[in-house]
């Protein structure tokens, strides 16, 4: 569904509003599937628990400068936020990201793209040469020139990811839960702190 905000030729398809995504989680978890060519067990469990995870990052509090520096951005903007069901990392970062695009005052229109289904975007806005996820990409809504990128965590979070996976006695189980552990403590404070310095 597009956005009267951009032509429906700038926008990749598909594309997904963040209602439609979480419909889509939903109806994938159900059917004992996720997003993606790999259809794993473990994928399709952390589809089904990032449904939890959805529901709480949308619920946490909005930093006030944040949300008035968006509504008075200079000019409209789209937000691409390159995404998978299974992602844990999106589960707890795509909700903050719809919630401010929600507040914003009509300043930003959000849609949620897979990476699986954009592979040219996600090679143009990798993360030391690799396709991590979630990556904002935000594009001015008139003209589609590319205003930069976000993502995939807080630096806290990265820090913590390459502490975590350098250890190589951690199952991925424990490395996910001690990530979850994180997000829930910090609770949307550093994705919002950098989103603030990112907007100037």
């Amino acid at each position: 569904m597009s956005s009267p905000l951009i032509s429906p030729a700038t926008l990749p398809q598909p594309a997904y509003t963040y209602a439609e995504f979480r419909a889509l989680v939903a109806t994938l978890a159900a059917e004992r599937r996720t997003t993606g060519p790999e259809q794993t067990p473990g994928l399709i469990r952390y589809t089904d628990q990032n449904q939890a995870h959805l529901d709480r990052a949308h619920a946490v509090p909005l930093l006030p400068e944040l949300v008035s520096k968006i509504a008075n951005l200079a000019r409209p903007e789209q937000w691409l936020v390159l995404a998978e069901a299974w992602c844990g990392d999106t589960a707890h970062t795509l909700p903050i990201l719809a919630h401010l695009a929600e507040v914003s005052a009509g300043r930003v229109t959000l849609h949620v793209l897979l990476r699986s289904d954009h592979p040219a975007l996600m090679a143009a806005h990798q993360t030391n040469g690799g396709d991590s996820i979630p990556k904002l990409v935000r594009l001015d809504a008139a003209t589609g020139a590319d205003l930069g990128d976000w993502g995939p965590r807080p630096a806290e979070a990265q820090e913590l990811a390459h502490q975590l996976h350098a250890d190589k006695s951690l199952h991925v189980n424990q490395i996910i839960k001690e990530m979850n552990a994180w997000y829930e403590a910090d609770n949307g404070a550093a994705v919002q702190r950098e989103l603030l310095a990112l907007l100037g």
